[in-house]
């Protein structure tokens, strides 16, 4: 190891005893997630699980020999759930509840111009496939039906094909509906860190201007520079909104933010997000719309409020 590395490892240690010095703010636990208990043939681990406008999940199950896919729906109880087999269904690493009980699935990663998603009915009908774009980050879809997609680094910073905007908005039909604009006033996105959608709108936290930007319609809005770099979650509710994670030591800190006509200012302590025990989240798989953030971990699912670190929200 050489001595900048080592140094560079020291500040982050330093640094990393500073945020666990920080008051803790706890997720809640708020349902297991699992296949019908009768059926021991799909794995207990979702493959993929997405949180809807109305707050319910779904999750996509592996079949153990087969590689058929199990869809569920659920809600708090424990048995609040329906299912059905997807059979040929993708093996996709987001999926979203849409309008009528259809459900899409989309996946990270794709070659050129490939389909990369599908629409799946309520009996567990295809309904159509399309192409979505490579190195997909986010999905999260809004009760019109269409669907907001944010993309990491090695789309959106190579400029190509539909993830080089880092942000677009599709239809019901797949179509792209509205991509984020090159050569504007709006901050390039080499890497769309965090998505919120609620309603129809979208918030996002970029990298690698760590500006935080707003779409509404057609019509895009730079709030200026977010004071912490590297958030993995977003919360939002008027002008209150909370930063969740950051690079390196700062991968747990919760940071609550103002957004004015001023831009973006700190408005509050910060402190530091774990689990219902005190001990350190790892491997969440964090959704966040409006004011509520969903955080999956294996087959649990927690929940968190913007009012948790923001008391007056």
């Amino acid at each position: 190891m050489n001595e900048r590395e080592h140094q560079r490892q020291l500040e982050q240690m330093h640094r990393r005893r500073s945020v666990i010095d920080l008051p803790m703010v706890a997720l809640r636990h708020h349902a297991y997630l699992s296949p019908p208990p009768t059926d021991h043939c799909w794995r207990r681990q979702p493959r993929a699980v997405g949180i809807g406008v109305d707050d319910r999940a779904v999750a996509l199950w592996d079949h153990h020999a087969t590689g058929a896919r199990l869809l569920t729906h659920h809600g708090a109880g424990a048995n609040d759930h329906a299912a059905v087999i997807l059979s040929g269904a993708r093996p996709a690493d987001f999926m979203q509840p849409l309008p009528d009980g259809q459900v899409l699935l989309v996946d990270a990663r794709t070659r050129g111009t490939a389909e990369s998603a599908e629409v799946w009915d309520v009996a567990g009908t295809w309904v159509l496939s399309g192409h979505c774009g490579d190195a997909v980050e986010h999905v999260l879809a809004t009760p019109s039906g269409d669907f907001w997609i944010g993309y990491f680094d090695e789309a959106a910073a190579s400029g190509r094909g539909l993830g080089g905007h880092g942000l677009v908005r599709f239809g019901p039909d797949m179509q792209p509906r509205w991509r984020y604009p090159f050569n504007t006033d709006l901050p390039c996105i080499d890497d769309c860190e965090a998505l919120n959608v609620h309603e129809e709108d979208a918030y996002a936290s970029v990298y690698r201007a760590h500006h935080l930007i707003s779409v509404r319609g057609s019509h895009g809005v730079d709030h200026g520079k977010a004071p912490q770099g590297g958030a993995a979650a977003l919360l939002v509710h008027g002008e209150h909104a909370v930063l969740i994670g950051g690079y390196g030591a700062d991968y747990d800190l919760a940071t609550p933010i103002s957004i004015d006509a001023k831009g973006v200012q700190v408005a509050g302590d910060q402190s530091r997000l774990v689990l219902p025990d005190g001990m350190e989240i790892r491997n969440a798989r964090w959704t966040c719309r409006g004011p509520e953030l969903h955080a999956i971990i294996n087959g649990s699912w927690y929940r968190a409020s913007l009012s948790d670190f923001h008391p007056e929200a």
